[in-house]
């Protein structure tokens, strides 16, 4: 595996927003000639975005099904993953969520943050009345707030702490520069490095950025300085189009940034592979 070509944030149809099947994600995969994929569908409780996004034991049930068929079917090329979604609103869902995940049934987990209380953090209404470095600042303490009450056994990787770009239209570069932020990333990175877990780079961030532009060596910066080893790649593809996106420039983001490894899991158990 020299390629180092890991995608290890994509959704399928078992995603309420993804209409994907899991095969088709792997046909794109293998034409990209992709080292290996992880199939991280969403789950969530409690959610504010309606019905459909609530997901039942009988959806999740039919996604390990599906996963555990592919994963023997490509020799294990595909690992088993889920994108568990902070019950942000309403602290008592928790709860909830551990009841309703087994995590020793997935290869690994991330763990996402996409509203503040009941804002839609990818939205105009988030920074209506809020400024890009105001928006960031306020959805990296609330994931310092919420991540604290979320069981550590149940997660391997906090995914997209750059979210907010996506929905910060009308700036001209929204990109995050690290001084709207720095102490609460600071208190973020050391609460993850001494539990044992890391970041994602999402490069479907890339695809929010005008011209598609890369961002992130600011903060990937401080993270390896305060002694994060690696991170994840991941595309977070919802469309075929978007399967493996970037994941080269991705590379070299870590790389530049001073991070020595990337990560893949098996079993909830990371695999380090030396970023060249």
């Amino acid at each position: 595996m020299a390629g180092n070509l890991f995608d290890y944030h994509l959704h399928s149809r078992y995603s309420p927003d993804g209409n994907m099947k899991i095969e088709t994600i792997v046909n794109r995969a293998r034409e990209l000639g992709l080292d290996e994929i992880c199939i991280t569908d969403h789950v969530e409780v409690d959610s504010t975005f309606g019905d459909e996004w609530q997901t039942s034991t009988e959806t999740l049930r039919a996604l390990l099904d599906d996963l555990n068929r592919m994963q023997e079917l490509t020799d294990g090329f595909v690992k088993k993953g889920v994108e568990l979604a902070f019950p942000d609103h309403n602290p008592g869902t928790v709860k909830d969520m551990v009841n309703l995940v087994n995590p020793d049934d997935f290869d690994f987990i991330i763990v996402s943050l996409h509203q503040y209380q009941e804002e839609y953090t990818f939205s105009d209404t988030f920074f209506k009345n809020r400024t890009l470095a105001e928006g960031a600042a306020t959805y990296i303490r609330w994931i310092n707030e919420r991540i604290r009450e979320f069981p550590t056994e149940y997660y391997d990787v906090l995914g997209h702490i750059d979210f907010v770009v996506k929905g910060f239209h009308g700036c001209k570069d929204p990109s995050l520069n690290l001084s709207f932020f720095e102490e609460e990333l600071g208190e973020l990175f050391r609460y993850l490095i001494d539990n044992g877990k890391t970041l994602e780079v999402n490069t479907s961030a890339f695809r929010a950025l005008p011209g598609n532009k890369v961002h992130g060596h600011d903060w990937l910066t401080l993270f390896a300085q305060m002694g994060g080893e690696y991170v994840t790649i991941g595309s977070d593809a919802h469309k075929e189009e978007h399967v493996g996106y970037r994941l080269k420039d991705a590379l070299n983001l870590i790389r530049e940034a001073g991070i020595p490894y990337l990560a893949t899991f098996d079993k909830r158990r990371a695999v380090m592979h030396k970023v060249k």
